[in-house]
């Protein structure tokens, strides 16, 4: 998070364009995030949340002043919680694992379905990329077979990016590297925004499995494993678990957990984007 704000005042034109890029999708990630915890609450018999005006994608009935604040300035927030009263579960252990997945869920379902959209977008972008050789002129980019490999090449500065270095980094280098040059800056911007809304809602996914109180991992490693009596931790081991999440945020110690896993996932879904594009003659 120090590394957010030196970013900011060495950049700070770059650093606002990020958060006007950024800011929509996150908060919009969240929203549906306890937008999920409310419905599927609703489903299994608790009508709190839709009483207190939750039961909407919102993000003014759901964003939390401070984990506003803090998403803005240090790249780290939260919204508030739905408020659930397990008491009016059908079944007060199965409806509680429901809702509890149910936000997570939403985020990997967003997940997904941002990575078919940026996928859809890159074969477009590739498709009116015209082919060439190193003795091409007048053209931003063209497409060839270099050092074995497929490639994106900029005569304009000499460089080169391969196609699957594309890929694997869906949400990050393509707005720029291919978007824009094809389709113009608006189209990149909005490739970078959906982007965005694509990584907040795999962190948020990751994120919140961990199994520790007040996140919906200690939900479910209470519903299937631990089993105790009561659902949600009691007062003074929320506060010790809450201290120490923050702690483990604030040193980076989750954020490099997740940095690993979702650079994983990214690699994974980036070979099967790359499938998908073989299968419809673009790759």
């Amino acid at each position: 998070m120090i590394s957010y704000i030196d970013e900011f005042f060495r950049d700070p034109k770059g650093m606002l364009v990020f958060f006007l890029l950024a800011f929509p999708g996150r908060i919009m990630a969240l929203s549906l995030h306890e937008f999920a915890h409310a419905w599927m609450a609703n489903r299994c018999g608790d009508p709190t949340a839709k009483l207190m005006g939750r039961l909407t994608i919102n993000p003014m009935k759901h964003l939390d002043p401070l984990g506003t604040v803090l998403m803005l300035v240090v790249g780290f927030g939260w919204a508030r919680p739905v408020p659930v009263n397990p008491r009016n579960f059908r079944n007060y252990r199965w409806d509680d694992l429901k809702v509890s997945l149910a936000g997570v869920t939403m985020n990997l379902l967003m997940f997904l379905l941002s990575l078919v959209v940026m996928t859809a977008a890159v074969g477009f972008a590739l498709a009116r990329v015209p082919a060439g050789n190193l003795t091409t002129t007048g053209v931003k980019l063209f497409r060839m077979n270099y050092l074995g490999t497929d490639a994106l090449v900029f005569p304009g500065d000499r460089t080169y990016v391969p196609v699957m270095q594309l890929l694997v980094n869906l949400p990050y280098y393509p707005g720029e590297a291919l978007i824009k040059p094809v389709f113009g800056s608006v189209a990149g911007n909005l490739y970078q925004m959906v982007g965005y809304f694509c990584m907040t809602n795999l962190v948020l996914c990751l994120f919140n499995l961990l199994p520790i109180p007040p996140l919906d991992g200690y939900h479910v490693l209470n519903d299937l494993i631990l089993r105790r009596k009561q659902l949600f931790a009691n007062p003074q081991t929320a506060r010790i678990a809450s201290t120490v999440l923050f702690v483990l945020v604030l040193t980076g110690v989750v954020g490099r957990a997740i940095g690993w896993l979702d650079t994983r996932i990214l690699t994974g879904a980036g070979h099967a984007a790359a499938a998908a594009l073989r299968a419809f003659k673009v790759m």
